[in-house]
């Protein structure tokens, strides 16, 4: 077990501070004239990624970001089977942006939930 230390601490609390600061001050820029457009959710994504392997292997020893990534996938090939069999067609991009809003949302529980074990694996000794 890695004893606590400030990275920690800093991996806690980072991402709540990235999605305000973006929010607030940097939402004009994400952006690539009027062709490209990103969300919150799409800059974000990526710390919370490494953030899961580094808390998962302080937690467990072993990364869970590969398992992570493979859900991930499978639940995307879930959703364009589903949008491909509906009865509305949907543009790619539309598809795209509704499989990386729900890659955070699973991705933000999952870091969480592994911060919450963590800080209960700290205080048990």
């Amino acid at each position: 077990m890695v004893s606590f230390d400030l990275l920690e601490l800093f991996l806690y609390i980072f991402p709540i501070l990235e999605i305000m600061f973006i929010q607030l001050f940097f939402r004009p820029y994400l952006q690539y004239r009027n062709k490209f457009k990103l969300s919150v959710t799409d800059v974000v994504l990526p710390i919370l990624l490494v953030g899961i392997h580094i808390l998962s292997v302080r937690l467990l020893t072993y990364s869970l970001l590969p398992h992570f990534l493979f859900a991930s996938f499978i639940i995307g090939l879930l959703l364009t089977i589903v949008f491909e069999h509906g009865q509305k067609r949907r543009r790619t991009g539309m598809v795209l942006s509704f499989f990386l809003k729900f890659v955070f949302l699973l991705g933000f529980i999952a870091y969480y939930g592994l911060a919450i074990a963590r800080i209960v694996q700290f205080m048990r000794g």
